[in-house]
């Protein structure tokens, strides 16, 4: 009795569907299976038992060999045609056939197992209770591999993500540079770089303290963010730098985005080393193509801008244009 009852906990966890085109023997199968605690669906051909695999994968197939229109090995090679990321579905062939190029034929398609007719309903069960041990063996492989493939998008995002501010670090910046310059020589497209640095940073750090800093630069981090569309990026260049990608954006846009931005950054109202509210300094590039063969000459072009705008008095936006050819 306690034999039948962990059978059938076991039981409980495959979805079966019997395909068979003769009415009776299907049927019969049904209850068979049914007594022995697995609950089934039927299928009356092998398009039949694709429609509902489509619609619902199957743990177990067990399926007649001769039938009209579809075989058995044929449907079986169709299943094991989905993909390896499909779920492994057990296949077994039933037929009366007593010969061994059939039994090879089932195998070479794919069947994990093949049970001879008519029927004898304590080797089906046998066989269902073995399918049941490679089905559960397969969902935790499945299981794994899901975890392994979770842990690795989990690592190469914390790889590319700064620590303190959550945005996007220096090795993340010069991946999505790359990408743009290459579409930009490719096909045209626009962008525009702003380099931004947080004015008298250092002297904050010696009045307030470092912890302080780390949250200020937490809050600007987190101002920009909430200021860029979607498409638009930002990353910790380092320190107190900030870089912005504004894609699809000429210079004259990002010149108008950053100017909102610094305003933003100044109405956080982070209290400044000198008494009035942390401020923002920022130097904006638009990508060019033809001058621009490297990352860091783009990035260059951008910072040189950012020294302008500390140079004449900080707190401001200033942009520089490619040189003329």
């Amino acid at each position: 009795m306690r034999a039948r009852r962990k059978t059938r906990a076991r039981a409980s966890l495959l979805d079966v569907i019997v395909v068979d085109d003769d009415q009776s023997s299907r049927e019969l199968i049904a209850i068979a299976l049914e007594s022995f605690g697995y609950p089934c669906r039927v299928a009356v051909d092998g398009n039949d038992a694709l429609r509902q695999l489509a619609d619902r994968p199957a743990d177990v197939v067990i399926s007649d060999w001769d039938m009209p229109r579809m075989t058995g090995a044929e449907l079986c090679r169709r299943v094991r045609s989905g993909g390896d990321d499909a779920p492994y579905t057990y296949f077994i062939i039933m037929t009366a056939f007593d010969d061994r190029d059939h039994l090879l034929a089932g195998m070479e398609a794919g069947a994990d197992d093949y049970q001879r007719k008519p029927v004898r309903f304590d080797e089906l069960e046998a066989r269902l209770m073995s399918a049941g041990r490679v089905v559960d063996l397969h969902r935790r492989l499945a299981s794994r591999s899901a975890e392994l493939r979770d842990d690795s998008t989990r690592n190469y995002l914390a790889s590319r993500t700064d620590a303190l501010t959550g945005v996007g670090n220096r090795m993340r910046l010069d991946e999505e540079i790359a990408t743009l310059l290459s579409r930009a020589k490719r096909y045209g497209h626009k962008c525009s770089l702003a380099i931004c640095d947080l004015d008298f940073f250092k002297s904050f750090n010696d009045r307030f303290g470092h912890v302080a800093g780390d949250e200020a630069l937490r809050t600007v981090a987190d101002g920009m963010r909430a200021n860029l569309r979607s498409a638009d990026a930002v990353f910790r260049y380092g320190g107190e730098e900030f870089v912005i990608l504004l894609i699809e954006q000429s210079l004259a846009e990002a010149e108008s985005v950053m100017e909102r931005m610094r305003a933003e950054i100044e109405r956080l109202a982070i209290p400044s080393a000198s008494g009035g509210p942390l401020t923002l300094s920022v130097g904006v590039a638009e990508i060019d193509p033809a001058n621009d063969h490297t990352p860091e000459a783009w990035i260059t072009r951008a910072d040189e801008a950012l020294y302008e705008a500390k140079s004449r008095g900080r707190n401001r936006v200033v942009s520089t244009r490619p040189p003329k050819m």
